[in-house]
């Protein structure tokens, strides 16, 4: 392959990580509108310690750093619960 292919692919895979992102917290705020109408939290540590495992386990499969898959599932997390957290303020 040459360096422009290889390019355009990556810039597609960018997109459809964007994509998947806004759906995921399309997902997430329909989540959260659930738990405020069940008055439950929005916090869920153990549903998000097994995202985690679970994460490492296929960063492990994967050959990708699980230090990096870590920090970037934190950042997802804590991304996710704010805009959770900002649907039942609504």
């Amino acid at each position: 392959m040459k360096l422009n292919e290889l390019r355009n692919e990556i810039d597609s895979l960018n997109l459809q990580l964007v994509g998947l992102l806004g759906k995921r917290t399309e997902v997430a705020r329909e989540i959260a509108r659930i738990k405020k109408r069940e008055k439950l939290p929005i916090l869920d540590a153990g549903r998000e310690q097994t995202i985690k495992d679970e994460m490492r386990r296929l960063a492990r499969a994967q050959r990708l750093s699980v230090a990096f898959v870590d920090e970037m599932f934190d950042l997802l997390l804590d991304y996710t619960r704010l805009e959770m957290e900002m649907e039942v303020a609504e």
